[in-house]
C-alpha cells in the first residue's frame, strides 16, 4: 500500500511539472474548438439567486413535437456540458431527432458558467492559468441542488414556455435531482427524471475505499493547482499509469480514443474543493448528506415521487449495481424503472460509469430505450407501455 501511494505521489509530481507550462490559454482553446459540440454552452445563461451565470446550449428538433416537454441534460462533478456531445450520434441529437427541445447546461464551476461582478471577471483571468479561481472552495453540491437547478428550470420555462421538464442527469447530475426533489416545494416542475449512474448510497466495496483515497488525494492536489486545467494537455499525449484513474470514469475497450482525448481537452473541469469535501463524507459514510451533515439524502429517497428511470452499468465502479439497487428501492415513486446494461442482459459489453453516454455502443443500446421510456410519459403520448416498463424480475427488486 505504501509503494502504491509513493508511486501516486511521483505521478502527481510528474503531472504538475510536465503540464503546468502547457495549461495557460486552455480556456480560450475551448471557445475556439473546431466544432460547436466541443465548445462551452453559451446560447444563454441562467442566473442563480446567489450570483452565478450558468451556461446553456439549446438543441432544436427539426420538427418539434408539441406533445413533448423539454429535456434538460445535466453533467456530473468535475465535468461540463460537453460531456454529452464529445461523441458521434450523441444523446442530444437523438432526443432532438425524436421531437424534443434539449437544453445542455454548464453547472457552476464548469464550462462558460461564472460568477457575476468583479469576482467573476478576476476568475475569468485566472481560468487562463493553472491557478485556482477565487472562492472555489465556497460552493458545494447543496448549492447546486438549491440554486442551480431552480435557475435552470426558470430559464427553460421562460425560453420554451413549458412549466415542466424531463431531467436527465448523469452521476452527480442525477444525485442533484434526487436532492432537489427531496427538499423542493415545487416537485411538480419535474415531469420525468432519468438518473444515469447517480446513487444516493454507496455500498461497501474495495472500489469505494479506492475512490475515497483518490478523492482525498485530489483535494490535496487541488489546494495547490487547478487539476482540470493542468490535465487538458493530456488530450494530446497521456502518461503511463493514467489508466488507474481512468478506470473510475470509463472502460477503455468501450470508448473510442478520440472521445478520451476530447474528455481531457474539452470536458474535464475542477470539481471544486467544497464539493470534494462533501464527496469525502459521502464516500466515507456511504450516504449522500448535506454539507453540514444534518440532512441525509439517502434516508429521504421516499420523498422522490416523479416518474424515475435509473440507468445502471454492470461495470460501473462509481455507481455499482448494489448501490444502484439500494437507491432504486428507496425511491418513493410508484412509477420507477431500472435498466441494467451489461452482458447478463444481452448487451454487447458491460458498461462503465461514463460508458453509459460515451460508449460506441450507447447510441444503439442505451439511448433508444431511454428515449422510448420518456416518450411513454409525455403529455401528448400514448399510454401504451413497452417491454422496458414491465415490473422488475424478482432478482432486481
Amino acid at each position: 500500500m505504501t509503494d502504491g501511494r509513493g508511486a501516486g505521489r511521483l505521478w502527481v509530481l510528474g503531472l504538475i511539472c510536465g503540464m503546468a507550462l502547457c495549461a495557460p490559454g486552455c480556456a480560450t482553446m475551448r471557445f475556439h474548438a473546431p466544432h460547436p459540440d466541443l465548445r462551452p454552452c453559451r446560447d444563454g445563461f441562467a442566473t442563480t439567486s446567489d450570483g452565478w451565470k450558468l451556461g446553456i446550449r439549446r438543441f432544436d428538433p427539426g420538427r418539434a413535437d408539441p406533445g413533448k416537454l423539454p429535456v434538460v441534460l445535466c453533467h456530473g462533478l468535475g465535468l461540463n456540458g460537453t460531456f454529452w456531445t464529445i461523441t458521434g450520434n450523441h444523446l442530444p441529437n437523438q432526443l432532438a431527432a425524436r421531437g424534443y427541445t434539449v437544453y445542455v447546461v454548464d453547472m457552476r464551476g464548469s464550462g462558460s458558467s461564472h460568477r457575476v461582478g468583479t469576482l467573476g471577471r478576476v476568475n475569468g483571468i485566472l481560468r487562463q492559468t493553472p491557478l485556482n479561481e477565487l472562492r472555489e472552495d465556497r460552493w458545494t453540491m447543496d448549492d447546486q441542488a438549491t440554486y442551480d437547478v431552480p435557475a435552470i428550470l426558470d430559464y427553460v420555462q421562460q425560453d420554451s414556455g413549458a412549466s415542466q421538464v424531463n431531467w436527465v442527469g448523469h452521476s452527480l447530475g442525477g444525485m442533484l435531482m434526487l436532492a432537489h426533489l427531496e427538499k423542493t416545494d415545487r416537485p411538480d416542475r419535474i415531469a420525468n427524471f432519468v438518473d444515469m449512474g447517480g446513487v444516493a448510497v454507496v455500498a461497501p466495496s474495495e472500489s469505494r475505499t479506492q475512490m475515497l483515497n483518490a478523492n482525498r488525494g485530489l483535494r490535496v492536489l487541488l489546494s495547490i493547482v487547478s487539476t482540470g486545467r493542468i490535465a487538458r494537455p493530456l488530450m494530446f499525449s497521456r502518461i503511463p499509469g493514467l489508466e488507474r484513474i481512468d478506470q473510475f470514469y470509463y472502460t477503455t475497450a468501450n470508448v473510442d480514443q478520440e472521445t478520451i482525448s476530447r474528455f481531457y481537452g474539452y470536458t474535464l473541469e475542477n470539481p471544486g474543493k467544497g464539493a470534494l469535501k462533501q464527496l469525502d463524507s459521502y464516500l466515507d459514510t456511504g450516504h449522500m448528506k448535506s454539507k453540514d451533515g444534518t440532512f441525509d439524502y439517502a434516508e429521504h429517497l421516499d420523498r422522490v415521487h416523479a416518474p424515475t428511470l435509473m440507468v445502471a452499468g454492470e461495470h460501473d465502479v462509481m455507481a455499482d449495481i448494489p448501490s444502484s439497487l439500494i437507491t432504486f428501492q428507496g425511491i418513493g415513486s410508484t412509477d420507477k424503472t431500472l435498466m441494467r446494461f451489461g452482458r447478463r442482459d444481452g448487451h454487447i459489453d458491460d458498461y462503465g460509469h461514463c460508458d453509459l453516454v460515451w460508449s460506441r455502443h450507447a447510441p444503439h443500446e442505451i439511448f433508444p430505450p431511454l428515449i422510448d421510456w420518456l416518450d411513454r410519459r409525455q403529455p401528448g403520448a400514448s399510454s401504451t407501455y413497452g417491454w422496458y416498463d414491465r415490473p422488475l424480475p424478482s432478482s432486481q427488486k
